[in-house]
């Protein structure tokens, strides 16, 4: 997203698919936005420094967090309750805050390189993808990593969760693989799958 709103269109009845909302608030690119399970909260975040909350209905603003870093790479929501909201970028940190007191934070360093996305498995456990080819998965509380995830040889660029089960997910990187992991064997991807000529910079379930 390289303007300052966000647009949100509907995708039933493409290919005449047309805009249903515009959320307007930032006053600087949108770098990430990230829906919550419940399809009506999303996240974004800005080169405006802020972090915001909206109701994707409405358009209202539900809340905002003001970030230490304005390079804002990646966003995420935790989905079962949507409390927590997680953001990373250039400063290398995975940064978690409780919506309900946005001063509680806590940063996570491990990484060393960028964070291209963070997706939660639930309030006690993250995933996050960086430019040092690896994924880390960290416990929230402790603010320490649990496993780290690397047999990407180049950025990995995205990760998804399988809504289906949360212990497996999907990582895909610059070295133009996908692969599939199951966090009770970090040791080795359950499978990689290799095709793409180019980065492969976004994935989903």
């Amino acid at each position: 997203v390289r303007s300052k709103s966000l647009i949100l269109p509907s995708i039933r009845g493409h290919p005449s698919t047309k805009l249903r909302r515009t959320l307007k608030g930032h006053f600087g690119k949108v770098t990430a936005m990230h829906w919550a399970g419940n399809s009506h909260a999303l996240v974004s975040a800005s080169q405006d420094g802020k972090l915001l909350l909206w109701n994707a209905v409405t358009t209202n603003k539900l809340n905002a967090i003001s970030l230490k870093s304005s390079y804002v790479m990646a966003v995420g929501l935790e989905q079962s309750n949507g409390n927590l909201v997680a953001c990373g970028g250039l400063d290398n940190l995975c940064t978690v805050y409780h919506l309900n007191q946005p001063s509680n934070e806590m940063e996570m360093a491990s990484h060393d390189g960028f964070l291209s996305c963070c997706r939660f498995l639930d309030e006690r456990r993250i995933l996050t993808a960086s430019g040092d080819s690896t994924v880390i998965l960290w416990d929230i509380p402790m603010g320490t990593p649990m496993d780290t995830f690397a047999e990407h040889s180049n950025d990995a660029m995205s990760l998804a969760v399988n809504p289906a089960d949360p212990n497996v997910f999907v990582s895909v990187s610059v070295d133009r693989t996908a692969k599939i992991w199951d966090i009770r064997n970090p040791q080795a991807a359950q499978q990689t799958f290799s095709g793409h000529e180019g980065d492969i910079n976004g994935v989903d379930f």
